[in-house]
């Protein structure tokens, strides 16, 4: 049942509007529409077991990461908010190991925060680097590598070294030539 609103401040009458809003039939969807054009809820990371790696050029840590509101929070938003706490680029930053705890709202993982951007290049694991696409991906690929296996299975003598000819270099060094002297 409505009450009058007559001698209430104007900002608490809008509090009172908005909950009688939200319990009549069309305040559900009126509450949807706020919600939505609210940002995205807030996050908190929190670091633990924070050490200073000299020889990396970097700080390593175990993140503990809230979110109530939300059910998980992305790797680019991670390395956003360390970069605004260790004032650097989040470029700077790396985030892995993430895992949800059971019934959400929680998530730890591992974080590298280095000096600069070269040192990260330098030292960061090469599937990571890959991954992000600043190292170059490996030779050939394991499915042409098994096609070759099973072709070479199939023939004998010279036609094995044609058919690995064919397929292209292999990462072998080719057979040093000796040369004698006459």
């Amino acid at each position: 049942p409505p009450r009058s609103t007559q001698g209430v401040s104007s900002a608490a009458s809008d509090v009172y509007k908005r909950q009688v809003s939200t319990q009549s039939t069309w305040g559900f969807f009126i509450a949807k529409k706020v919600m939505a054009e609210q940002e995205k809820p807030a996050f908190f990371v929190y670091a633990r077991r924070l050490m200073k790696n000299a020889l990396l050029n970097r700080k390593q840590m175990v993140i503990d990461i809230l979110h109530p509101k939300r059910a998980n929070v992305s790797k680019a938003e991670l390395e956003q908010k360390l970069g605004e706490r260790f004032h650097c680029k989040k470029e700077c930053c790396v985030v892995y190991g993430l895992k949800t705890k059971f019934g959400g709202g929680r998530t730890t993982g591992f974080a590298l925060v280095y000096d600069n951007e070269d040192y990260r290049k330098k030292f960061d694991s090469i599937p990571r680097l890959r991954k992000l696409g600043e190292k170059p991906k490996k030779g050939i690929a394991r499915k042409l590598r098994k096609d070759i296996k099973i072709k070479r299975k199939k023939v004998r003598g010279k036609e094995k070294a044609k058919q690995t000819a064919a397929s292209g270099p292999k990462g072998k060094k080719p057979a040093k030539q000796k040369f004698h002297a006459q």
